[in-house]
C-alpha cells in the first residue's frame, strides 16, 4: 500500500467512523496503566514498597493522615496511597469522578456551573470555549485534508512495473 493511499485509509477510520468508540477504546487502554505491560512488574505494591524504604518516618505520617482523615483500615490506606504513588494524576482524576458522582453531577461542566458564584457567565466560557476549540479543530481538519488531496492529485500513484 503506498503511502497516499494508507494516508487516506487512515484518514477514512479517524473520520468516517459513525462513533468516536473505536478512538476512546484505544485511548482509554493508554491511559489505563493495569494495562501497560510495566504494570505486569511494578504496581501500586512496588511503588508503596519503595516509598517506604525511601522514607519511612513520612510514609508512616501519610499512611495515619490518611487513616485519620478518611476512616480507613491500614491496608486500605496503604492500597490507596499505593495507588496514588503509581499514577497521580489518574487518581486524582478518579477521585474527582467519584465525588462527581456522589454528589450526583451528570458531568463536569454542571458541576462547574453549580459551584460557580455566577453560573450563567462559567456556562457561557465553557460553551464559548467549547465552540471556539471545535472551530479551529475543523479548520485544522480541513486544511490537513485539503493537502492530501493536493498531494495526492500532484502525485499520482504509479506502479513500477
Amino acid at each position: 500500500m503506498s503511502s497516499p493511499t494508507a494516508l487516506i485509509a487512515l484518514l477514512f477510520l479517524i473520520f468516517a467512523l459513525p462513533s468516536n468508540a473505536f478512538s476512546n477504546n484505544i485511548i482509554a487502554t493508554f491511559n489505563n496503566p493495569s494495562t501497560t505491560g510495566l504494570s505486569m512488574v511494578f504496581g501500586p505494591r512496588q511503588a508503596l514498597a519503595i516509598e517506604k524504604r525511601k522514607n519511612p518516618q513520612q510514609f508512616e505520617i501519610t499512611i495515619q493522615g490518611l487513616m485519620k482523615s478518611k476512616k480507613l483500615t491500614r491496608d486500605q490506606a496503604e492500597k490507596r496511597y499505593g495507588d496514588f504513588l503509581l499514577d497521580p494524576d489518574g487518581f486524582a482524576l478518579k477521585a474527582a469522578e467519584d465525588e462527581r458522582r456522589e454528589v450526583g453531577y451528570k458531568d463536569w461542566i454542571e458541576q462547574a456551573v453549580a459551584k460557580s458564584d455566577d453560573p450563567e457567565a462559567t456556562r457561557k466560557r465553557i460553551e464559548d470555549f467549547k465552540d471556539r476549540n471545535r472551530t479551529r479543530g475543523v479548520a485544522i481538519m480541513s486544511v490537513l485534508s485539503t493537502c492530501i488531496l493536493y498531494y495526492t492529485y500532484t502525485h499520482p500513484y504509479v506502479p513500477v512495473r
